[in-house]
C-alpha cells in the first residue's frame, strides 16, 4: 500500500475558480505556487480556500476544501 506524504497545507491566495487548463497557477498565502499538470475542468468559486498538496504514487495532488475533485500539480519554478 502506497502512503501519502503531505507536502503543503494552507490557504490559497485570493479567489479560487476551480481547475481550468493545464498550467493554471495556484498560489498559497506563503507565496509558494503550483501549476496544474493535467487537463481537467471544474468550476468552483471560493475566496482563500484551505488546500493541501499531497505526494502519492509518484505525483503531487492538489486538494481544495469544498471540492470533491483533485488535480495533479507540479511546483512552479518561476
Amino acid at each position: 500500500m502506497q502512503s501519502q506524504l503531505v507536502i503543503q497545507v494552507g490557504k490559497l491566495k485570493g479567489p479560487f475558480r476551480g481547475f481550468r487548463t493545464q498550467f493554471n497557477r495556484f498560489t498559497f498565502s506563503n507565496g509558494v505556487s503550483w501549476l496544474q499538470n493535467e487537463p481537467k475542468y471544474l468550476y468552483y468559486y471560493a475566496n482563500n480556500p484551505r488546500a493541501r498538496v499531497i505526494y502519492e504514487a509518484g505525483v503531487y495532488i492538489l486538494e481544495v476544501d469544498g471540492t470533491s475533485e483533485t488535480v495533479q500539480v507540479i511546483q512552479d519554478a518561476s
